[in-house]
């Protein structure tokens, strides 16, 4: 499958598959203990779309984009570069901070207030991740997929387990308002409710375990 779609039925089985396949690289990558960054992000809007679409895949936009019900204008194309690389340093200084995560999962002394501590931090991550992404919104096609499978892997590489974000009808309206509420007042609870949400709906007592980047 290395040419472009002929058909909209065609392009979206693609996709479909595509998601399936980065859902994958993102659960393997997140027990892998290789480093995370904006490359590894960049990696999951490829395996989203390399048989769908070739010539985005994994790259960063060339073209000035609107979305679709919102009022969020994203950044000139020719800034998505150097905003990404600060993004990349924030999540890097973000990343650093959550060291201490596994001494508290795996501390036989762990009482239940630390664990809560040490789950909010890891999800107050994974959304700013996820916002971060949405907010640049860097790439073609595909920024909500690639944020949502990103916030995915910060929830598996600490021992969470990844969730899924429904974005139809009624809840669609939900994930956009959290978005905006972000946008417009800087308040992530609505999306790091949205998350934890998720993760009730998903957590079925998998172990925890923390996969910390090997030196």
């Amino acid at each position: 499958m290395s040419n472009r779609p002929q058909t909209e039925e065609e392009l979206q089985t693609r996709e479909a598959i595509g998601v399936i396949r980065a859902s994958r690289f993102v659960r393997k990558y997140a027990h892998s203990h290789k480093a995370i960054s904006m490359v590894t992000i960049c990696a999951i809007h490829k395996k989203i779309f390399k048989d769908a679409w070739p010539e985005i895949a994994g790259k960063y936009r060339e073209e000035n984009l609107k979305i679709t019900h919102s009022e969020h204008l994203p950044p000139h194309h020719s800034e998505v570069a150097s905003l990404m690389a600060k993004r990349d340093e924030e999540l890097q200084s973000k990343l650093n901070a959550l060291q201490t995560v596994e001494g508290v999962i795996h501390g036989k002394h762990s009482n239940e207030h630390a664990l809560a501590e040490t789950f909010e931090a890891v999800v107050r991550v994974a959304a700013w991740l996820h916002h971060a992404i949405t907010f640049v919104h860097p790439f073609r096609e595909g920024n909500g997929r690639t944020a949502r499978l990103a916030a995915n892997l910060i929830l598996e590489r600490y021992g969470l387990v990844g969730i899924s974000v429904k974005i139809e009808k009624e809840n669609k309206n939900r994930y956009r308002q959290t978005l905006a509420q972000i946008d417009i007042m800087n308040d992530v609870e609505p999306l790091i409710s949205l998350i934890y949400d998720g993760l009730l709906e998903r957590y079925d007592g998998v172990p925890l375990k923390y996969y910390r980047v090997k030196k």
